[in-house]
C-alpha cells in the first residue's frame, strides 16, 4: 500500500513544482462549516473553531485545515502545523487504481510538498503527516 501512496503523489509532483512558483496570495478565512475539517487559526493564539489534530509520537504538532469555498487558484486549502500556515491543493482520488484506506477524507498537499491524508471513521478523526497519527484533540 505504501508503494501505491507513493507513486500516487509522484504523479502530482510534476503540478507541485509548478506552482510553487505561482505568487503567494491571500490568507484563508478564520473558520469553515464543514462538520468533518479542521479550520485555522492565527498565530496570535485566536482559539481552533473546528477540528484540530494533536499527537505525533516523537515530534509532537498541533494540525488544522482549511479548505477554501472560492479559491482563484489550485491552492484551495490551507494547513496550519504549530501556528505556521501553508497553501495546499486537495485531492480527492489520492490512491490511484487502489482502493483507498477506509475512512479516507481527502488528502491535502503542501507547497512545500507535504502530504497530509485526513480520515473519518464514525466517531473517529485522525489525520496522518509523514510517519505518524494525529488524532482529533479537541
Amino acid at each position: 500500500m505504501k508503494k501505491t501512496i507513493v507513486a500516487g503523489f509522484v504523479g502530482l509532483s510534476a503540478l507541485l513544482a509548478l506552482s510553487a512558483c505561482s505568487e503567494t496570495t491571500s490568507d484563508a478565512p478564520s473558520s469553515m462549516q464543514l462538520p468533518q475539517q479542521g479550520t485555522m487559526s492565527s498565530a496570535s493564539g485566536e482559539a481552533p473553531e473546528g477540528i484540530v489534530y494533536c499527537g505525533g509520537g516523537g515530534i509532537k504538532r498541533q494540525i488544522e485545515y482549511a479548505i477554501l469555498d472560492n479559491a482563484s487558484d489550485q491552492w484551495n486549502a490551507r494547513v496550519t502545523v504549530n501556528g505556521d500556515t501553508q497553501r495546499a491543493m486537495t485531492s480527492y482520488s489520492y490512491f490511484g487504481n487502489s482502493e483507498p484506506t477506509k475512512g479516507f477524507v481527502v488528502a491535502l498537499l503542501a507547497e512545500d510538498r507535504s502530504e497530509f491524508l485526513v480520515f473519518k471513521d464514525g466517531s473517529e478523526n485522525w489525520l496522518e503527516f509523514g510517519d505518524y497519527r494525529y488524532d482529533q484533540c479537541n
